[in-house]
């Protein structure tokens, strides 16, 4: 039996020793794989960001990033769009309330009050918004899109301020949108 207890014994310590060396040393370290990026989420614009979405989208322009540019020009024109919808719609309400005899004074006041806020936002997203048509008109002129090209420009000349200045946004518009047209010359 002392025998069978010494073969079991060194049977064990040989099995030890086999593994020992294993158990010292770290498995092999494979190389970590990067982490896979999540795709990169869109920002949304506000009226604290939309400044730099201009101006990233004029530093594409640029660089000659064309099809970047168009995306944020795009972006930017429909958000002035729609933000232009939305004060309208709120300055309707606003002068119904005006108007209402049976309102109460402290509502007319907060009205007047919030309206200023209005007359700020309105000026400023009509500005974005021609000059993003203005940009989108020129893009798609240069990519040989006519049809897209004269819509937005002809969107520009009926809101922008009319202006015989030679490189007003008014008479780069109309000159841009001739040539849409083949006319050629002063017009």
């Amino acid at each position: 039996m002392s025998k069978s207890i010494f073969k079991l014994s060194l049977n064990i310590l040989i099995i030890l020793t086999l593994l020992l060396p294993c158990l010292s040393y770290s498995a092999e370290k494979k190389p970590k794989k990067p982490p896979v990026a999540a795709p990169p989420q869109e920002t949304v614009i506000t009226d604290s960001n939309i400044s730099a979405f201009i101006k990233k989208g004029d530093e594409m322009f640029k660089k000659g990033d064309i099809e970047s540019s168009l995306r944020i020009y795009l972006k930017v024109y429909n958000h002035s769009k729609d933000i232009l919808a939305a004060a309208a719609i709120v300055q309707t309400q606003y002068e119904r309330v005006l108007n209402d005899a049976s309102a109460s004074q402290d509502d007319k006041e907060t009205i007047l009050l919030k309206q200023k806020r209005l007359k700020q936002i309105t000026p400023k997203y009509t500005s974005i918004k021609e000059s993003m048509a203005y940009n989108l008109g020129y893009i798609y002129s240069k990519r040989g899109d006519s049809e897209r090209a004269r819509k937005y420009l002809t969107e520009v000349l009926e809101t922008t301020p009319f202006s015989l200045k030679k490189d007003s946004l008014w008479m780069n518009t109309k000159n841009l949108l001739l040539g849409q047209y083949g006319l050629e010359g002063e017009f």
